[in-house]
């Protein structure tokens, strides 16, 4: 083990916890204990939580402050820190090797293709002009490039789509060949009346354009030359606020209130299929208005788009709006949850012929920091017919709020802290958790 492996800094969570009781309290133990034998195990609930492992804040800060990205696809995970992108065992949180960059992290591609993912870096004070190519399966930089930006910002994206990364900033977006890094287009805004604000990777490249009298609109490109294959014209009134997924083009389009309004599906020449309205909104959170491909709340999987709905304010039971499903092809809602205990639902992932969806923690009686209720959850969501079950328990005191981004892959459940700052230095800022033992 090479010296920086033996400084890497993780904490394995144990299977099981030894409380050591007060004097006061230790001859009731033997009597809890007794009568805890005399439960069957199904009285205890689906079972306890299962930390594998988890990461601290001076991890993935590095000495600075860092918004950090993680890839669950395979057996090794990915995270994007503060100076480098690191590559930790799935089932063990073992570090298993560190890709160093010359300068900060400013960008990377939320959407791993192949195995692999884009990084965009720099300093500050000359912008960030760098990118390369990081393969998560072995742990290498495949090439690195030179970005020649027209201001030195640091602002900007990067996507992986159609055999090419792409590199969008202030008034110019540039294309690299995926395999080699070789440079191959660049479009320059700068005098124009419309320009690029916002990139989608995938099975196609689209990007989001917007011009000086407010009109919108999305189109594919060309990756070999960056020309417009087609272009669908976003409705006067609405803005793109997500690209759920570009296997299917699925567009999520916000109005004049919070969250997206109005899904689009469009066909593989740009026209609209079907359009899916939200009644009151959803609570679609994306990572930011120039990262529409992160985003939280929304599932989309081959012909069906799951998503959770906002609730209405009048309503007592807004919180515990279900999760819908809807045909891409016609638009029509399939069936909606109903919830366990009455609790609201985050979709996650599909895994087969079900869905995952997160549940947060319900107080009891006592409020907010009130004994009983039920702790947090992951729930399976039959995909036929959206009938729930539990699956097993999250930790108790975990509260999944929009801090924390969150994947499911392979049977386990990573949630990370989406900024972290000087301040978590000494705090658990990342866990991935798996289904306990019996």
């Amino acid at each position: 083990m090479s010296e920086n492996d033996a400084r890497m800094r993780f904490r394995v969570a144990p299977r099981f916890r030894v409380i050591r009781p007060s004097r006061r309290f230790r001859r009731w133990g033997t009597v809890l204990v007794s009568l805890a034998l005399l439960l069957p195990a199904g009285a205890c609930g689906v079972g306890e939580e299962a930390v594998l492992w988890s990461l601290n804040g001076r991890e993935l800060r590095s000495g600075e402050d860092v918004l950090p990205t993680v890839w669950a696809t395979g057996p090794t995970v990915g995270i994007a820190r503060a100076r480098d992108v690191a590559g930790y065992d799935a089932a063990t949180g073992e570090r298993r090797w560190t890709v160093p960059l010359s300068g900060e992290v400013c960008a990377v591609s939320s959407r791993p293709v192949g195995g692999r993912v884009a990084v965009r870096f720099g300093e500050e004070r000359i912008g960030c002009h760098r990118v390369a190519l990081i393969d998560l399966k072995t742990g290498r930089k495949v090439w690195e490039e030179t970005i020649t930006p027209n201001d030195p910002i640091r602002t900007g994206q990067v996507v992986i789509g159609e055999g090419v990364v792409a590199v969008d900033w202030s008034y110019s977006t540039t294309a690299f060949r995926l395999d080699d890094g070789k440079p191959l287009w660049t479009i320059d805004s700068r005098g124009a009346d419309c320009e690029i604000d916002v990139l989608s990777g995938g099975p196609v490249l689209l990007a989001g354009r917007t011009c000086e009298d407010e009109t919108r609109s999305v189109h594919r490109l060309d990756p070999r030359n960056g020309r417009h294959v087609w272009s669908y014209d976003v409705p006067p009134g609405y803005k793109v606020e997500a690209m759920a997924t570009t296997r299917r083009v699925v567009l999520g389009l916000r109005g004049s209130g919070r969250g997206v309004s109005r899904f689009v599906v469009l066909d593989p020449s740009g026209a609209p299929v079907t359009s899916i309205d939200m009644d009151g909104g959803d609570e679609v959170r994306c990572h930011d208005r120039r990262d529409l491909d992160r985003c939280m709340n929304v599932v989309v999987s081959g012909d069906s788009l799951y998503v959770r709905p906002k609730g209405r304010s009048q309503d007592k039971d807004a919180r515990a709006a279900p999760v819908v499903s809807h045909d891409l092809t016609t638009g029509r809602a399939r069936w909606s949850t109903e919830n366990p205990d009455g609790n609201h639902l985050y979709p996650l992932a599909v895994d087969g012929d079900r869905l995952i969806a997160a549940q947060p923690r319900k107080p009891g009686s006592g409020g907010k920091g009130g004994g009983g209720g039920e702790p947090p959850r992951l729930v399976s969501v039959d995909a036929a017919a959206g009938e729930t079950s539990i699956m097993w328990r999250l930790p108790s005191g975990l509260y999944l709020s929009t801090r924390y981004g969150r994947q499911y892959a392979q049977g386990r459940l990573f949630l990370n802290q989406t900024s972290v700052t000087r301040h978590d230095d000494d705090d658990v800022v990342f866990r991935a958790i798996a289904q306990p033992t019996e």
